[in-house]
Protein backbone atom coordinates (compact mmCIF):
# COMPACT_ATOMS: atom_id res chain seq x y z
CA UNK A 1 0.00 0.00 0.00
CA UNK A 2 1.30 3.46 -0.84
CA UNK A 3 1.75 6.08 1.87
CA UNK A 4 -1.70 7.47 2.82
CA UNK A 5 -0.23 10.90 3.48
CA UNK A 6 1.71 11.32 0.22
CA UNK A 7 -0.59 14.16 -0.83
CA UNK A 8 1.01 16.27 1.89
CA UNK A 9 4.34 16.17 0.10
CA UNK A 10 3.09 18.90 -2.22
CA UNK A 11 2.29 21.22 0.66
CA UNK A 12 4.53 24.25 1.11
CA UNK A 13 4.37 25.17 4.77
CA UNK A 14 6.37 27.97 6.25
CA UNK A 15 9.85 27.16 7.49
CA UNK A 16 9.45 25.24 10.73
CA UNK A 17 11.12 26.29 13.96
CA UNK A 18 14.05 24.22 15.12
CA UNK A 19 13.02 21.38 17.47
CA UNK A 20 16.04 22.28 19.56
CA UNK A 21 14.70 25.80 19.91
CA UNK A 22 11.45 24.40 21.28
CA UNK A 23 13.23 22.06 23.63
CA UNK A 24 15.52 24.72 25.01
CA UNK A 25 12.68 26.79 26.44
CA UNK A 26 12.59 24.94 29.75
CA UNK A 27 13.96 21.84 31.38
CA UNK A 28 10.46 20.32 31.65
CA UNK A 29 9.67 20.89 27.98
CA UNK A 30 13.04 19.48 27.06
CA UNK A 31 12.19 16.28 28.92
CA UNK A 32 8.91 16.02 27.04
CA UNK A 33 10.57 16.47 23.66
CA UNK A 34 13.18 13.82 24.44
CA UNK A 35 10.41 11.42 25.46
CA UNK A 36 8.49 12.11 22.24
CA UNK A 37 11.54 11.51 20.07
CA UNK A 38 11.93 8.06 21.59
CA UNK A 39 8.31 7.09 20.98
CA UNK A 40 7.59 4.69 18.05
CA UNK A 41 4.26 6.50 17.46
CA UNK A 42 3.82 9.78 15.61
CA UNK A 43 3.77 12.58 18.18
CA UNK A 44 3.13 16.33 17.85
CA UNK A 45 3.24 19.46 19.99
CA UNK A 46 0.46 21.90 19.18
CA UNK A 47 -0.20 25.51 20.03
CA UNK A 48 -3.55 26.97 21.09
CA UNK A 49 -4.62 27.39 17.42
CA UNK A 50 -3.92 23.76 16.60
CA UNK A 51 -0.79 24.59 14.62
CA UNK A 52 1.97 21.98 14.69
CA UNK A 53 5.11 23.42 16.29
CA UNK A 54 7.01 20.16 16.70
CA UNK A 55 6.83 16.56 15.47
CA UNK A 56 8.99 13.59 16.30
CA UNK A 57 10.90 11.29 13.95
CA UNK A 58 8.04 8.78 13.75
CA UNK A 59 5.70 11.54 12.55
CA UNK A 60 8.23 12.62 9.96
CA UNK A 61 8.40 9.07 8.56
CA UNK A 62 4.62 8.70 8.56
CA UNK A 63 3.94 11.95 6.71
CA UNK A 64 7.05 11.99 4.50
CA UNK A 65 7.31 15.77 4.83
CA UNK A 66 7.80 18.54 7.32
CA UNK A 67 4.36 19.42 8.63
CA UNK A 68 5.38 22.08 11.11
CA UNK A 69 3.26 25.24 10.99
CA UNK A 70 0.35 23.31 9.45
CA UNK A 71 -3.02 22.87 11.16
CA UNK A 72 -3.18 19.49 12.82
CA UNK A 73 -6.77 18.79 11.68
CA UNK A 74 -5.85 19.31 8.02
CA UNK A 75 -3.83 16.09 8.09
CA UNK A 76 -6.94 13.88 8.05
CA UNK A 77 -9.62 13.54 5.38
CA UNK A 78 -12.42 12.89 7.87
CA UNK A 79 -11.99 16.16 9.72
CA UNK A 80 -12.55 19.76 8.79
CA UNK A 81 -9.84 22.39 9.02
CA UNK A 82 -11.89 24.36 11.56
CA UNK A 83 -12.58 21.39 13.85
CA UNK A 84 -9.74 22.34 16.18
CA UNK A 85 -11.87 24.85 18.06
CA UNK A 86 -14.32 22.18 19.21
CA UNK A 87 -11.50 19.80 20.09
CA UNK A 88 -9.60 22.39 22.11
CA UNK A 89 -12.74 23.48 23.96
CA UNK A 90 -13.26 19.99 25.41
CA UNK A 91 -9.64 19.36 26.35
CA UNK A 92 -8.81 19.21 30.07
CA UNK A 93 -5.31 19.59 31.45
CA UNK A 94 -3.80 16.22 32.29
CA UNK A 95 -6.76 14.23 30.86
CA UNK A 96 -6.49 12.53 27.48
CA UNK A 97 -9.22 12.34 24.84
CA UNK A 98 -9.23 10.03 21.82
CA UNK A 99 -10.74 10.59 18.36
CA UNK A 100 -11.16 8.23 15.41
CA UNK A 101 -10.01 9.70 12.11
CA UNK A 102 -9.65 8.30 8.59
CA UNK A 103 -7.41 8.89 5.61
CA UNK A 104 -8.37 7.82 2.07
CA UNK A 105 -5.62 6.26 0.00
CA UNK A 106 -5.54 8.14 -3.31
CA UNK A 107 -4.30 5.08 -5.25
CA UNK A 108 -6.93 2.48 -4.47
CA UNK A 109 -9.51 4.53 -2.53
CA UNK A 110 -9.17 2.37 0.54
CA UNK A 111 -9.87 3.96 3.91
CA UNK A 112 -7.32 3.83 6.68
CA UNK A 113 -8.33 4.37 10.29
CA UNK A 114 -6.22 6.15 12.89
CA UNK A 115 -6.71 7.10 16.48
CA UNK A 116 -5.64 10.57 17.62
CA UNK A 117 -4.91 10.91 21.35
CA UNK A 118 -4.87 14.46 22.66
CA UNK A 119 -3.93 15.81 26.06
CA UNK A 120 -3.81 19.43 27.16
CA UNK A 121 -0.55 20.43 28.82
CA UNK A 122 -1.05 22.58 31.91
CA UNK A 123 1.13 25.62 32.66
CA UNK A 124 2.33 23.86 35.83
CA UNK A 125 3.82 21.11 33.69
CA UNK A 126 5.70 23.56 31.47
CA UNK A 127 6.71 25.91 34.26
CA UNK A 128 5.73 29.54 34.65
CA UNK A 129 8.15 30.89 32.08
CA UNK A 130 6.38 33.07 29.49
CA UNK A 131 8.42 31.42 26.72
CA UNK A 132 6.43 28.20 27.18
CA UNK A 133 2.98 29.71 26.65
CA UNK A 134 2.87 28.62 22.99
CA UNK A 135 2.82 24.92 23.98
CA UNK A 136 -0.85 23.97 24.37
CA UNK A 137 -1.33 20.25 23.75
CA UNK A 138 0.37 17.02 22.84
CA UNK A 139 -1.05 14.65 20.19
CA UNK A 140 -0.24 11.04 19.31
CA UNK A 141 -1.37 9.37 16.06
CA UNK A 142 -1.54 5.56 16.00
CA UNK A 143 -3.11 3.08 13.53
CA UNK A 144 -6.62 2.01 14.55
CA UNK A 145 -5.77 -1.70 14.35
CA UNK A 146 -3.30 -1.23 17.20
CA UNK A 147 -6.32 -0.61 19.47
CA UNK A 148 -8.52 -3.46 18.23
CA UNK A 149 -9.00 -6.23 20.80
CA UNK A 150 -7.10 -4.33 23.48
CA UNK A 151 -8.56 -3.05 26.68
CA UNK A 152 -7.81 0.46 27.76
CA UNK A 153 -4.61 0.74 29.68
CA UNK A 154 -5.02 1.77 33.31
CA UNK A 155 -2.77 4.24 35.07
CA UNK A 156 -1.05 1.57 37.09
CA UNK A 157 -0.26 -0.86 34.26
CA UNK A 158 2.74 -0.98 31.96
CA UNK A 159 1.41 -0.86 28.39
CA UNK A 160 2.73 0.48 25.14
CA UNK A 161 3.23 4.21 25.41
CA UNK A 162 1.11 6.40 23.18
CA UNK A 163 -2.22 4.56 23.62
CA UNK A 164 -5.40 6.48 24.25
CA UNK A 165 -5.89 6.20 27.99
CA UNK A 166 -2.18 6.12 28.85
CA UNK A 167 -1.44 9.44 27.18
CA UNK A 168 -1.74 11.59 30.30
CA UNK A 169 0.06 8.91 32.33
CA UNK A 170 3.00 9.09 29.93
CA UNK A 171 3.28 12.86 30.15
CA UNK A 172 2.98 12.85 33.92
CA UNK A 173 5.60 10.12 34.06
CA UNK A 174 8.02 12.49 32.36
CA UNK A 175 7.63 15.00 35.14
CA UNK A 176 7.67 12.32 37.81
CA UNK A 177 10.96 11.01 36.42
CA UNK A 178 12.31 14.54 36.34
CA UNK A 179 11.20 15.11 39.93
CA UNK A 180 12.74 11.81 41.04
CA UNK A 181 16.00 12.78 39.35
CA UNK A 182 15.92 16.19 41.04
CA UNK A 183 15.25 14.69 44.49
CA UNK A 184 17.92 12.03 44.06
CA UNK A 185 20.53 14.54 42.94
CA UNK A 186 19.59 16.90 45.77
CA UNK A 187 19.98 14.15 48.37
CA UNK A 188 23.31 13.06 46.91
CA UNK A 189 24.70 16.59 47.24
CA UNK A 190 23.47 16.97 50.82
CA UNK A 191 24.70 13.53 51.91
CA UNK A 192 28.16 14.17 50.45
CA UNK A 193 28.69 17.16 52.77
CA UNK A 194 30.71 16.52 55.92
CA UNK A 195 28.97 19.36 57.79
CA UNK A 196 25.32 19.65 58.83
CA UNK A 197 23.50 20.65 55.63
CA UNK A 198 19.95 21.35 54.49
CA UNK A 199 18.39 21.80 51.08
CA UNK A 200 15.76 24.53 51.38
CA UNK A 201 13.12 25.50 48.82
CA UNK A 202 12.18 29.07 48.01
CA UNK A 203 9.21 29.16 50.38
CA UNK A 204 11.48 28.12 53.29
CA UNK A 205 10.50 24.44 53.39
CA UNK A 206 13.27 21.93 54.07
CA UNK A 207 13.66 19.55 51.13
CA UNK A 208 16.14 17.21 52.76
CA UNK A 209 18.87 17.13 55.39
CA UNK A 210 21.85 14.90 56.07
CA UNK A 211 22.53 12.89 59.20
CA UNK A 212 24.88 15.50 60.66
CA UNK A 213 22.08 18.10 60.55
CA UNK A 214 19.62 15.74 62.23
CA UNK A 215 22.14 14.99 64.97
CA UNK A 216 23.03 18.64 65.57
CA UNK A 217 19.44 19.82 65.94
CA UNK A 218 18.01 16.73 67.66
CA UNK A 219 15.50 15.66 65.00
CA UNK A 220 15.12 12.41 63.14
CA UNK A 221 15.99 12.52 59.47
CA UNK A 222 12.40 11.66 58.57
CA UNK A 223 11.01 14.61 60.56
CA UNK A 224 13.09 17.36 58.92
CA UNK A 225 11.74 17.29 55.31
CA UNK A 226 8.71 19.56 55.10
CA UNK A 227 9.61 21.62 58.20
CA UNK A 228 10.05 25.37 57.98
CA UNK A 229 13.73 26.30 58.23
CA UNK A 230 12.84 29.30 60.42
CA UNK A 231 12.05 26.93 63.29
CA UNK A 232 15.71 25.90 63.22
CA UNK A 233 17.43 29.11 62.13
CA UNK A 234 15.26 32.20 61.53
CA UNK A 235 18.11 34.08 59.85
CA UNK A 236 18.05 31.66 56.91
CA UNK A 237 14.48 32.61 56.13
CA UNK A 238 15.26 36.31 56.51
CA UNK A 239 18.15 36.06 54.04
CA UNK A 240 15.90 34.12 51.63
CA UNK A 241 13.29 36.90 51.69
CA UNK A 242 15.93 39.51 50.95
CA UNK A 243 17.21 37.42 48.04
CA UNK A 244 13.67 37.01 46.69
CA UNK A 245 13.02 40.77 46.81
CA UNK A 246 16.14 41.37 44.72
CA UNK A 247 15.62 38.34 42.44
CA UNK A 248 18.73 36.77 43.92
CA UNK A 249 21.00 39.47 42.47
CA UNK A 250 22.23 40.52 45.91
CA UNK A 251 23.05 37.04 47.16
CA UNK A 252 24.79 34.03 45.79
CA UNK A 253 26.70 33.18 48.93
CA UNK A 254 25.96 34.50 52.42
CA UNK A 255 27.84 33.67 55.60
CA UNK A 256 27.36 34.91 59.15
CA UNK A 257 27.36 33.90 62.81
CA UNK A 258 23.89 33.60 64.32
CA UNK A 259 21.67 31.68 66.72
CA UNK A 260 20.08 28.31 65.97
CA UNK A 261 17.57 26.30 67.97
CA UNK A 262 17.70 22.67 69.07
CA UNK A 263 14.56 20.55 69.15
CA UNK A 264 14.62 20.85 72.95
CA UNK A 265 14.41 24.66 72.66
CA UNK A 266 18.04 25.23 73.58
CA UNK A 267 19.71 27.97 71.53
CA UNK A 268 23.36 27.87 70.54
CA UNK A 269 25.72 29.84 68.33
CA UNK A 270 26.37 28.60 64.81
CA UNK A 271 28.13 29.77 61.70
CA UNK A 272 25.61 29.68 58.87
CA UNK A 273 26.52 29.62 55.19
CA UNK A 274 23.67 29.94 52.67
CA UNK A 275 24.20 29.51 48.92
CA UNK A 276 21.66 30.03 46.15
CA UNK A 277 21.43 27.82 43.06
CA UNK A 278 19.00 29.03 40.41
CA UNK A 279 19.30 26.02 38.07
CA UNK A 280 20.05 23.02 40.27
CA UNK A 281 19.77 19.72 38.32
CA UNK A 282 17.98 21.53 35.50
CA UNK A 283 15.21 22.84 37.76
CA UNK A 284 13.89 26.35 37.28
CA UNK A 285 13.00 26.69 40.96
CA UNK A 286 15.68 28.37 43.10
CA UNK A 287 17.21 25.99 45.61
CA UNK A 288 19.13 27.07 48.71
CA UNK A 289 21.79 24.99 50.43
CA UNK A 290 22.37 25.85 54.10
CA UNK A 291 25.53 24.70 55.89
CA UNK A 292 25.92 24.96 59.65
CA UNK A 293 28.88 24.75 61.99
CA UNK A 294 28.31 24.44 65.72
CA UNK A 295 30.42 27.09 67.43
CA UNK A 296 29.80 25.76 70.96
CA UNK A 297 32.91 23.57 71.04
CA UNK A 298 34.95 26.25 69.29
CA UNK A 299 33.84 28.90 71.76
CA UNK A 300 34.69 26.59 74.67
CA UNK A 301 38.11 25.96 73.17
CA UNK A 302 38.67 29.68 72.58
CA UNK A 303 37.62 30.38 76.15
CA UNK A 304 40.14 27.85 77.44
CA UNK A 305 42.89 29.34 75.29
CA UNK A 306 42.01 32.83 76.50
CA UNK A 307 42.16 31.60 80.10
CA UNK A 308 45.58 30.05 79.51
CA UNK A 309 46.83 33.21 77.80
CA UNK A 310 45.63 35.32 80.71
CA UNK A 311 47.27 32.95 83.18
CA UNK A 312 50.53 33.03 81.24
CA UNK A 313 50.42 36.83 81.03
CA UNK A 314 49.71 37.10 84.74
CA UNK A 315 52.71 34.89 85.54
CA UNK A 316 54.90 36.97 83.27
CA UNK A 317 53.68 40.18 84.87
CA UNK A 318 54.52 38.77 88.28
CA UNK A 319 58.18 38.79 87.32
CA UNK A 320 60.18 41.80 88.53
CA UNK A 321 62.55 41.51 85.56
CA UNK A 322 61.49 42.56 82.08
CA UNK A 323 60.75 39.58 79.84
CA UNK A 324 60.19 39.11 76.10
CA UNK A 325 59.15 36.11 74.02
CA UNK A 326 59.89 36.22 70.27
CA UNK A 327 59.52 33.84 67.33
CA UNK A 328 62.09 32.83 64.71
CA UNK A 329 61.54 36.03 62.76
CA UNK A 330 62.14 38.24 65.78
CA UNK A 331 58.48 39.23 66.19
CA UNK A 332 57.49 39.87 69.81
CA UNK A 333 54.86 37.41 71.03
CA UNK A 334 54.73 38.09 74.78
CA UNK A 335 55.94 41.00 76.89
CA UNK A 336 55.36 41.72 80.57
CA UNK A 337 54.61 44.92 82.44
CA UNK A 338 58.17 45.30 83.69
CA UNK A 339 59.46 45.44 80.11
CA UNK A 340 56.84 48.04 79.19
CA UNK A 341 57.88 50.20 82.14
CA UNK A 342 61.59 49.83 81.39
CA UNK A 343 61.43 50.71 77.68
CA UNK A 344 58.48 53.14 77.69
CA UNK A 345 56.31 51.24 75.18
CA UNK A 346 52.79 49.91 75.68
CA UNK A 347 52.02 46.21 75.24
CA UNK A 348 50.12 46.95 72.02
CA UNK A 349 53.18 48.73 70.59
CA UNK A 350 55.38 45.74 71.38
CA UNK A 351 53.24 42.81 70.16
CA UNK A 352 54.06 41.59 66.63
CA UNK A 353 56.83 44.17 66.18
CA UNK A 354 60.48 43.19 65.82
CA UNK A 355 62.62 42.96 68.92
CA UNK A 356 65.18 45.19 67.20
CA UNK A 357 63.07 48.16 68.35
CA UNK A 358 64.80 47.92 71.76
CA UNK A 359 68.31 47.28 70.40
CA UNK A 360 70.93 50.02 70.10
CA UNK A 361 71.55 51.49 66.70
CA UNK A 362 74.44 49.13 65.93
CA UNK A 363 72.70 45.88 66.94
CA UNK A 364 69.25 46.78 65.55
CA UNK A 365 70.49 46.43 61.96
CA UNK A 366 72.23 43.10 62.61
CA UNK A 367 69.85 41.33 65.00
CA UNK A 368 67.88 39.42 62.34
CA UNK A 369 71.16 38.33 60.70
CA UNK A 370 72.45 37.03 64.03
CA UNK A 371 69.25 35.03 64.59
CA UNK A 372 69.26 33.46 61.12
CA UNK A 373 72.91 32.50 61.56
CA UNK A 374 72.06 30.69 64.80
CA UNK A 375 69.09 28.88 63.24
CA UNK A 376 71.31 27.76 60.38
CA UNK A 377 74.47 26.79 62.29
CA UNK A 378 73.15 26.07 65.81
CA UNK A 379 76.23 27.74 67.25
CA UNK A 380 75.28 29.53 70.48
CA UNK A 381 76.60 33.01 71.05
CA UNK A 382 73.71 34.46 73.02
CA UNK A 383 71.38 31.54 73.82
CA UNK A 384 72.09 30.14 77.28
CA UNK A 385 74.67 32.83 78.00
CA UNK A 386 74.30 36.08 79.92
CA UNK A 387 75.71 38.99 78.01
CA UNK A 388 76.11 42.71 78.75
CA UNK A 389 74.54 44.83 76.02
CA UNK A 390 73.34 48.34 75.37
CA UNK A 391 69.56 48.78 74.88
CA UNK A 392 67.45 51.69 73.68
CA UNK A 393 64.31 53.19 75.19
CA UNK A 394 61.35 54.66 73.28
CA UNK A 395 62.71 58.16 73.81
CA UNK A 396 65.99 57.14 72.14
CA UNK A 397 68.14 57.07 75.28
CA UNK A 398 70.50 54.11 75.64
CA UNK A 399 71.41 52.20 78.80
CA UNK A 400 73.33 49.12 79.83
CA UNK A 401 71.55 45.82 80.36
CA UNK A 402 72.33 42.17 80.98
CA UNK A 403 70.47 39.80 78.63
CA UNK A 404 69.78 36.12 79.19
CA UNK A 405 68.13 34.10 76.39
CA UNK A 406 66.59 30.61 76.58
CA UNK A 407 65.31 28.51 73.68
CA UNK A 408 61.98 26.65 73.55
CA UNK A 409 61.32 23.97 70.91
CA UNK A 410 57.67 23.71 69.86
CA UNK A 411 55.97 20.46 68.73
CA UNK A 412 55.73 21.71 65.13
CA UNK A 413 59.51 22.07 64.94
CA UNK A 414 59.59 25.84 65.27
CA UNK A 415 61.48 27.67 67.98
CA UNK A 416 60.55 30.40 70.42
CA UNK A 417 63.12 32.46 72.33
CA UNK A 418 62.55 33.93 75.78
CA UNK A 419 64.70 36.86 76.83
CA UNK A 420 65.17 38.16 80.38
CA UNK A 421 66.55 41.67 80.80
CA UNK A 422 68.25 43.22 83.83
CA UNK A 423 69.00 46.94 83.99
CA UNK A 424 72.69 47.46 84.89
CA UNK A 425 72.52 51.23 85.19
CA UNK A 426 72.45 51.32 89.01
CA UNK A 427 74.98 48.53 89.25
CA UNK A 428 77.45 50.47 87.11
CA UNK A 429 76.87 53.62 89.16
CA UNK A 430 77.49 51.70 92.36
CA UNK A 431 80.71 50.26 90.99
CA UNK A 432 81.88 53.70 89.95
CA UNK A 433 81.17 55.07 93.40
CA UNK A 434 83.12 52.20 94.98
CA UNK A 435 86.07 52.84 92.66
CA UNK A 436 85.97 56.52 93.46
CA UNK A 437 85.91 55.84 97.17
CA UNK A 438 88.79 53.37 96.85
CA UNK A 439 90.71 55.92 94.83
CA UNK A 440 90.24 58.60 97.47
CA UNK A 441 91.41 56.28 100.22
CA UNK A 442 94.38 55.08 98.18
CA UNK A 443 95.46 58.54 97.13
CA UNK A 444 95.21 59.90 100.65
CA UNK A 445 97.75 57.44 102.00
CA UNK A 446 99.94 56.62 98.98
CA UNK A 447 99.84 59.63 96.65
CA UNK A 448 102.96 61.87 96.75
CA UNK A 449 102.52 65.14 98.53
CA UNK A 450 102.90 67.23 95.41
CA UNK A 451 99.71 65.59 93.98
CA UNK A 452 96.48 66.13 95.84
CA UNK A 453 93.57 63.73 96.13
CA UNK A 454 91.43 65.76 93.74
CA UNK A 455 93.85 65.13 90.90
CA UNK A 456 93.84 61.39 91.64
CA UNK A 457 90.06 61.25 91.55
CA UNK A 458 89.97 63.05 88.20
CA UNK A 459 92.45 60.60 86.77
CA UNK A 460 90.44 57.62 88.01
CA UNK A 461 87.20 59.02 86.50
CA UNK A 462 88.88 59.43 83.13
CA UNK A 463 90.06 55.86 83.34
CA UNK A 464 86.52 54.57 84.10
CA UNK A 465 85.09 56.38 81.14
Amino acid sequence: MSCPFKHLATATPASPPSPTGVADKSASLNKLVVFMQRSPDAAFLLDAEGTIIFRNKAAQLMFLTNVNQMNFCSLFSSTRGDCWDSLAKNLQAGESSSHDVTVIDEKDGSTLGFVVSLVKISPEMMGHDDTNNDVFACAYVTPAHDHDGHEKVSYGSRGRLGKVDSMDRCIHKIFEDFSDHFDSHMKDVVEACGDPMFCVFEEGTIGCANGYAAQMFGYSREALPGMDISSICPVVRDVQKIAQCTNGSSMKHHQQKTLAFHKSGRSFNVEMCLSLNNSFAGSEEPVYFAHFKDLSALETHESELEHKDNLCQAMCNASFDPMFSIDQTGAILVVNDAACNMFGYSREEFINNNISMVCNEKDSHSHDKYMQRYLKTGKKRVVGIKRPLVARRKDGSEFHIELGVSEVNLPDGKKVFCGYVRDRTQERLDKQMIRRRDAVIKDEFFTPKHEDARGAMKRNLERDQ
